[in-house]
């Protein structure tokens, strides 16, 4: 039985997948460079932008909890998955107008979030905040984002999006 419990365990914090940024973020397919949700603004050091998708009719407060959302997920999912010792985010929305059948995207200069981050923050702030030793913990053995993740990631999930976003040092800008 013991053993079985020991399985499960190390199956659940398996070593995460790791590469590039530019590997990462397509392997995982939450944004690309082909539609233009990732872009890598400076290899040296780190800086990636990150474009959620908005629409005009969203409301601002709807679009900051996009972006503040983005911009952790910029943050841990280059830790958990790159050796990258730290990371400059910017989260900029992308602005999705239908144009009869045509739909038509364009980058928003503002409202923007960014944050800058090392590596021994993001770890002190994830133990702290998120309840976990190590950043392979807020993934699964499928790169899904854990409980404890996940925690972070929803205004209405305790700590909350907004506490871990805080914590991080992300900054709003209108």
């Amino acid at each position: 039985m013991a053993l079985l419990v020991a399985a499960c365990v190390s199956a659940a914090y398996a070593e995460p997948y790791k590469g590039t940024i530019e590997q990462v973020i397509e392997e995982m397919g939450d944004y690309s460079a082909s539609n233009n949700t990732f872009q890598v603004l400076s290899k040296t050091p780190l800086h990636i932008r990150l474009s959620p998708k908005v629409v005009a009719a969203e409301s601002p407060e709807s679009v900051k909890t996009a972006l503040l959302r983005v911009a952790t997920y910029g943050v841990y999912r280059t830790f958990v998955h790159t050796t990258a010792d730290s990371v400059q985010v910017t989260a900029q929305p992308l602005l999705m107008s239908v144009n009869g059948e045509r739909r038509e995207f364009v980058l928003l200069k503002k409202p923007l979030a960014t944050v800058s981050v090392t590596r021994a923050k993001a770890l002190e702030v994830a133990k702290e905040t998120l309840q976990v030793t190590s950043f392979s913990h807020l993934v699964d053995s499928h790169n899904v984002w854990t409980d404890k993740m996940e925690k972070g990631r929803y205004v209405n999930r305790k700590p909350g999006l907004h506490k871990l976003a805080a914590e991080l040092g992300v900054i709003f800008s209108q």
